[in-house]
């Protein structure tokens, strides 16, 4: 990564987030609830949302100087769903093994002081994280890089920046991540005892990455424009066939599929008027159809 980018980026979508939270209008209008910052492999925020039982983790993969632009930086969207929500039953059988095992067992800190959001003095003080008392619904820290990386995996998020311009957002995922079992395969615990038979031609995993990533795409948006005051915005999307993978439970083999849709949303902010952002190359987008 370049240090210059990441420091860019890093500060600027902490700013955004901290402009959103010390904001009651903005906040109720994101839907945001809380907001965590940390480091581990990689910079992270995790996200918990007014309308989501589950919490987000947006990791930043990489930030780069880009022509036309101050930086490019990429991000992976990853979910981890509540129990109680269909999204849960979308995990494979080893994601839910993790997701209701001790890793999960997390309560908010107790410190004593002011706002949790802000660091200042707020009357709601002494009563915060109370909608968290079951629970953060996110891993311990100390095992976070322990889980596997393509683990509550929803889709890419990508954000190319110039302060004197505005932003391009672009979100990608497919309708589902899905994995078909190809041979029998036995689940087996870390001792060694049989958990369950994952059998051949079952479905493992149906993670629905569009829902999940667009939630997260359109909330970001509107924290965007709202920090930075936007004097425009246009919106394009594009679709095309997606895939699947065909696993024997060691190895995976991806295949093309007409049912699942890949799908590529991307919402320009303009922030100065008149000015004109063209978004950066993707290849990705050769063969979907574009709707404006």
């Amino acid at each position: 990564m370049s240090v210059d980018a990441v420091t860019q980026a890093v500060g600027l979508i902490n700013h955004v987030w901290l402009a959103i939270l010390g904001d009651e209008h903005h906040r109720e209008f994101v839907g945001v609830r809380y907001v965590g910052h940390g480091w581990d492999d990689d910079p992270y925020w995790l996200l918990w949302f007014q309308k989501r039982p589950g919490v987000y983790r947006l990791e930043l993969k990489g930030a780069v100087p880009q022509k036309e632009y101050d930086w490019l930086a990429d991000f992976l969207i990853k979910y981890f769903p509540a129990r109680t929500e269909p999204a849960f039953h979308g995990l494979s059988a080893l994601e839910k093994l993790l997701r209701d095992s001790e890793v999960f067992d997390t309560r908010p800190g107790d410190g004593s002081g002011g706002c949790p959001c802000h660091a200042i003095d707020h009357e709601h003080a002494r009563r915060r994280f109370e909608d968290l008392a079951d629970g953060c619904g996110v891993p311990q820290k100390g095992h976070a890089t322990d889980i596997p990386p393509d683990f509550f995996f929803a889709g890419h998020l990508s954000l190319a920046h110039r302060a004197d311009a505005g932003t391009v957002i672009t979100a990608k995922s497919q309708t589902y991540w899905r994995v078909e079992m190809s041979e029998d395969y036995r689940v087996l615990g870390e001792d060694g005892t049989f958990i369950t038979l994952l059998e051949k031609g079952s479905v493992d995993r149906n993670f629905p990455g569009l829902d999940l990533t667009s939630f997260l795409y359109r909330r970001f948006i509107a924290g965007w424009s709202r920090s930075c005051d936007a004097s425009s915005q246009t919106e394009c999307r594009w679709e095309g066939d997606g895939f699947f993978f065909r696993s024997d439970g060691l190895t995976l083999d991806c295949k093309t599929c007409s049912q699942i849709r890949r799908v590529i949303l991307q919402t320009t902010i303009v922030t100065k008027p008149g000015v004109r952002l063209m978004p950066p190359v993707d290849d990705d987008k050769e063969g979907m159809k574009q709707e404006c």
